[in-house]
């Protein structure tokens, strides 16, 4: 996130070297600011102290003369009037990220939203999965899997509302849109400001492991990460079951489900494996965290619709 002290100091730094060249380059210019602070001062004192309505007059008088002889020098020179000003990202807050008090402006807000998308896991062409582009037409009851895209949705309302609900474990072949789905979720969240962290297994063992059992520096970054994995307000965990199968990954894949299911933090779990086929590789005891606070949405396609979206294209470029 962004130093907005740093960045206002910064950004009043360059206005003001601005101002030194334009002043250095047209004397004229500094002298009229100089007595437009003048006449400020006195102004302020007059208005305090001796409240001489006259004089109050005569002040206003001369600093109007000053003010259009400044804009004149300024347009003259094709100079915009706005040269004084510093050169805010959003002149709507002058960056400072809100507009009142407790009112966030669009600008933080924006960049709330690109932070949780950096520290999600959810890059690239993974950002433009969603709702609207996944396509139900593939499936072998479209009807069916329509209902389960609405609730889908409608597991994202209450993530943003903060609703206690079930888990989601995403189950099918490999290509039929498990991971389209819930990252269409998790975009859709973070959108939202939801914070979501996504992890392929693997990866997910591998940052585990490099934290709890290596000790090289730079390691901060991985160590809030797996902080994460508790505090985030929905985990992804893609390609369960395609892992090597230790003692440790059994253990780790355990900790983790049962952590969240204790704290009632929602997770998505996405799997090449059916329930039968989880039971025999992780045992009775993970397959029961598993499944037992999980709505079980099966993904049935007859064909991987990768390779049907590679044999589309393919003919077009044919075509082409």
């Amino acid at each position: 996130m962004l130093d907005r002290e740093a960045l206002i100091k910064a950004k009043q730094e360059e206005c003001e070297k601005k101002i030194e060249l334009l002043h250095t380059k047209f004397p004229r210019l500094r002298e009229i600011e100089e007595e437009l602070g003048r006449l400020s001062l006195e102004r302020i004192k007059v208005g305090i102290l001796s409240k001489d309505a006259n004089r109050a007059k005569e002040i206003d008088k001369e600093a109007a003369l000053l003010f259009k002889e400044k804009e004149f020098i300024l347009k003259a020179n094709g100079i915009p009037l706005t040269i004084y000003e510093p050169q805010w990202n959003c002149p709507k807050c002058q960056d400072k990220g809100y507009l009142n008090p407790g009112e966030l402006c669009s600008c933080y807000q924006q960049e709330r939203i690109e932070h949780l998308f950096k520290q999600s896991g959810i890059t690239g062409n993974m950002r433009s999965k969603s709702f609207d582009n996944f396509d139900t037409s593939y499936y072998d009851d479209p009807v069916a899997m329509e209902d389960k895209v609405r609730r889908c949705r409608n597991f994202v309302h209450n993530l943003v509302q903060g609703k206690k609900q079930n888990n989601l474990l995403f189950t099918g072949a490999i290509g039929r849109g498990k991971t389209h789905l819930s990252l269409a979720i998790a975009n859709e969240a973070l959108k939202k400001g939801c914070t979501v962290i996504y992890y392929r297994i693997e990866d997910l063992l591998d940052a585990i492991r490099q934290y709890k059992y290596e000790n090289d520096q730079g390691l901060i970054g991985a160590k809030q990460q797996l902080s994460f994995l508790k505090e985030a307000d929905l985990l992804i965990i893609d390609d369960l079951g395609v892992e090597s199968l230790t003692s440790f990954a059994e253990n780790q894949i355990q900790m983790i489900i049962e952590d969240r299911n204790n704290l009632d933090k929602p997770w998505i779990i996405n799997s090449n494996l059916d329930v039968e086929e989880l039971q025999r590789t992780y045992g009775q005891r993970i397959t029961d965290r598993i499944i037992e606070k999980s709505y079980i949405f099966s993904f049935e396609a007859a064909t991987s619709i990768r390779v049907i979206l590679r044999r589309k294209n393919t003919t077009k470029k044919n075509e082409a």
